[in-house]
Formats: C-alpha cells, sequence, structure tokens
C-alpha cells in the first residue's frame, strides 16, 4: 500500500497548529515567570494577607491544611533561621526547610482559631511555637530544636496534642545530644557558654518520656489520622529525635500521605507514596510521632 502524502493544506494547518502551541508555551513560561518574581518581591504581610483570605475551612485542622496546600511547589531552603548575630524571629514565606514550613502553616491556622487573622498575631504565634516559655526569646538556647521538645512543650501550653500514645505509641527510649556532640558543625562553635546551655536542654529533654509508632505499624493505623496531623519522623542517628516533619494529607485513594517541604526535591509538595511506603524505603527512619491542634 502506497504512503499517502500531506497536502500542502495540511501541511500549513500543522505548521500553524505547531507555532500556536509554541506561542502558548512561551506565553505560559513567560507568564509563570512574571508570577515567580511578583511572589518573590512581595512582603511576608502581602503573602499572609492573601493566603488566610483565599484559604477556607470549618475546622482549625482543615484551615490549616488548606494553608499548606497553598505553599505547594515553593522553594525548599535548609537553614533558615541562621544568619543572624543575635536571636531574633525570622519570617520567610516565600522558602522553607520542614520545621519553618510546619510551624509557618500552624501560627496561620491558630490566627483562624482566635479569629483574629491579623500579621502581629500570626508572628506572635510563630514566635510562641518557636520559642520556650510562651515565645520569649533569650538567645539560641531559647529555640526549641528538637521536635520531641517541641511536641512536649506545646502539649504542655495547649496548642497541641500528643495522640502518639493514642494511636498505638510504644515507649521510645533514646539519650538525646545529637547538638552538642556535633557542636563543631554549628556556626557558634567557638561559644562554649553557649554549649553549655545546649546539654542543659538535653538533658531536661532526657528526663521527659516519649512514645513512637514503629514505621511498620503506621499503615495498619491509617484509619486513625485526620487531614492537617503534624507528623514528626523519628530516626536511628545518634543522639537525634526526628529528622524530617510535615502534614497527614488523605488523597483520592483513601491512603495517608505527608505534605512537606522536601530537602530532596527542593520544594514542598506531597510525597509520591503513601507515608507508610514513604518510611519503609528509608533506611534511617524508624517511625513517626504524631500531633493534632487543639
Amino acid at each position: 500500500m502506497n504512503k499517502i502524502n500531506p497536502n500542502k493544506k495540511s501541511l500549513a494547518s500543522n505548521l500553524l497548529t505547531c507555532k500556536a502551541f509554541c506561542f502558548l508555551i512561551i506565553l505560559i513560561s513567560i507568564s509563570f515567570s512574571l508570577n515567580s518574581k511578583s511572589y518573590q518581591q512581595e512582603s511576608d504581610e502581602e503573602i499572609y494577607n492573601r493566603k488566610v483570605q483565599n484559604a477556607k475551612g470549618v475546622a482549625l485542622d482543615d484551615f490549616t491544611l488548606n494553608i499548606a496546600k497553598s505553599f505547594l511547589n515553593r522553594p525548599y531552603k535548609a537553614h533558615t533561621l541562621e544568619g543572624n548575630q543575635t536571636e531574633k524571629l525570622v519570617i520567610n514565606l516565600r522558602e522553607f526547610d520542614c520545621s519553618t514550613f510546619v510551624e509557618t502553616c500552624i501560627a496561620m491556622g491558630l490566627t483562624y482559631r482566635k479569629d483574629d487573622i491579623s500579621f502581629d498575631k500570626f508572628k506572635k504565634y510563630l514566635q510562641r511555637l518557636r520559642y520556650y516559655k510562651n515565645g520569649k526569646i533569650k538567645g539560641f538556647e531559647s529555640r526549641i530544636n528538637y521536635f520531641s521538645d517541641w511536641l512536649y512543650t506545646h502539649q504542655e501550653d495547649g496548642l497541641l496534642e500528643n495522640i502518639t500514645p493514642q494511636m498505638g505509641g510504644i515507649e521510645w527510649k533514646k539519650n538525646i545530644h545529637f547538638m552538642s556532640t556535633n557542636w563543631n558543625k554549628y556556626p557558634f562553635q567557638k561559644d562554649m557558654e553557649l554549649l553549655g546551655k545546649i546539654v542543659k536542654v538535653e538533658e531536661k529533654i532526657n528526663e521527659q518520656s516519649y512514645t513512637f509508632i514503629p514505621k511498620s505499624k503506621v499503615k495498619s493505623i491509617e484509619n486513625q489520622f485526620l487531614n492537617g496531623d503534624i507528623i514528626g519522623i523519628t530516626t536511628n542517628i545518634d543522639g537525634l529525635d526526628v529528622t524530617h516533619e510535615g502534614f497527614a494529607i488523605r488523597l483520592q485513594d483513601k491512603r495517608v500521605y505527608l505534605l512537606h517541604a522536601s530537602s530532596d526535591f527542593k520544594r514542598v509538595m506531597v510525597t509520591d507514596k503513601p507515608l507508610a511506603e514513604y518510611l519503609a524505603k528509608n533506611k534511617i527512619q524508624t517511625g513517626i510521632m504524631v500531633a493534632r491542634l487543639k
């Protein structure tokens, strides 16, 4: 059978279609570039106001999760709280590490719960979440650096509920000392007085009791998760409690995934696999701790 040769009209039509498609791609690229530039030029307060005004949710956890989803694809950036000579509240709504992403979204959610979505109120909640003694900043040692202690602190002050035990968590005993034993990796490594204060913080953490859910058990308890639950991923790294954190999100397949700021993919995203499978493939991840907004 002879091949059918396209006529000139078909060729012209195809060329026009190709040009139109290419032009459309260029327009989309330009639009994305302009939007990205605009996002970078917005102040933190402008970003905050836009996010809370657009977010919806009849409950605190729904609202918080919708805030988190609105940051999808925003860039990941490590060490976002460092770089200042003196400790102060850092706000960055353009890029996140895993902990600043979680803290930022929760702080926005808490303003919603109190029916006061002002930027000043957001800053107060963010500071309270990040520092001991209801947000009093008195040097680096006043920052809550370990997730387990962060969870313990905010269960005590009533912001969160540690639901790990009721989800089947088992007793977890681990000696926390990662920061003090790796002090040479921190920017203030020569400050021996500060090191002594960090050691005291770690000693206090080690007096507390904790539970965790082994990763082999996570799939069997998926029905207990609510959208927006806060997840800390425990680790077998010596002296460290948690290496990563994010939010539980249930997708159309009814499975629970993790919405997080990913250091691997350098953006805010949802894991490509359910949480249980995400944990299973990582040898240093041992399980989870789970908190719920109150």
